[in-house]
């Protein structure tokens, strides 16, 4: 069984997040071998295919877990591919799983995953009529505007108009807009992937309602983990992300700025100089992240900063370090 709960913002303030992992049979580009260079995700699928009856189950059974229990609460369902994608849920099994939703008052926030090009007006529309008082978002992979890297560094598969027409049905089918993006993908050098960052979050931002910076990490089997064994990428500096964060939070106060440092502090994951205070900034990053309170991450200080600080100044790419 895979969900889990976790501190983070709800509606745009402190609450719980109930993550669950539908077992659905995974992106259907992955299933054709165009998978995202980073992303392992559709691999954990299950290989035996659920019904449809046993999925809405096990909904439930997940919802267990904060069902009487006071919110807010945030119901954050995964499928290592689409919500839309009627190839892993049929509409039916949609409408029953909002239908449950519906119900519990305790859940103020519902956040749904789509592909750009599945992200359609009468599918979208229909979940956000079962749940109108609710904050429903459908959360769309951008990971970057700029089509060059999107195709190069990520093989996405998408480009960013394809995102400003899945943003437009969003809204006009009466959800709200949640943008993925990926703080440095591979070919990238740390300032290039900050700078990255940034221009897609000021592109992007008449489109999106929250704005979540997922900071790369090595998952196993991917291009990504290739690159990182021969040492040719090294996976962002926590620097990094508190760089953008901050930026884009004094920026776009009024937009909802999230992000979870998965792997904080880890060769694989985030890090600086893989010291306890990694997960300092890692764990206040997430405290940013559940308030908006700039408070957590404005004055992290360590000594290391120097040497992140000179790797961006000079545009050093990932090969060119003698240490990580």
């Amino acid at each position: 069984m895979t969900y889990w709960t976790s501190e983070d913002n709800v509606a745009g303030k402190p609450g719980t997040a109930l993550f669950i992992i539908l077992p659905t049979i995974g992106c259907y580009r992955y299933r054709i071998g165009q998978a995202c260079y980073m992303c392992s995700y559709p691999a954990s699928a299950p290989k035996v295919k659920w019904s449809q009856e046993a999925i809405v189950d096990y909904v439930k059974e997940a919802l267990k877990k904060i069902e009487g229990k006071k919110g807010p609460f945030a119901v954050r369902m995964f499928t290592s591919g689409s919500f839309l994608d009627n190839g892993e849920l049929k509409p039916e099994t949609r409408k029953k799983i909002f239908e449950i939703l519906a119900e519990m008052d305790n859940v103020e926030e519902i956040v749904i995953e789509s592909r750009s090009e599945l992200v359609r007006y009468e599918a979208v529309k229909e979940l956000a009529e079962i749940v109108p008082d609710k904050h429903f978002e459908v959360a769309i992979g951008l990971e970057t505007a700029n089509d060059d890297v999107a195709d190069v560094s990520i093989n996405k598969g998408n480009t960013f108009a394809d995102f400003v027409k899945a943003a437009e049905i969003t809204h006009k089918a009466g959800a709200k807009v949640k943008t993925y993006l990926l703080l440095k993908p591979i070919f990238l050098s740390e300032h290039d992937g900050i700078e990255d960052a940034k221009e897609s979050i000021i592109k992007a931002e008449p489109y999106t309602d929250t704005f979540s910076i997922n900071i790369t990490d090595i998952q196993k089997g991917t291009l990504y983990e290739r690159l990182w064994e021969k040492k040719e990428y090294r996976p962002p500096w926590l620097w990094s992300a508190v760089e953008v964060l901050i930026w884009a939070k004094r920026k776009f106060p009024n937009k909802r700025i999230l992000s979870d440092p998965v792997g904080a502090g880890s060769k694989r994951g985030p890090h600086n100089c893989l010291t306890d205070y990694d997960r300092v900034i890692g764990k206040a990053i997430k405290k940013f992240s559940a308030t908006q309170d700039l408070s957590y991450i404005e004055n992290l200080k360590h000594e290391c900063r120097d040497r992140w600080e000179y790797i961006v100044e000079n545009g050093l790419l990932d090969w060119q370090l003698v240490t990580w």
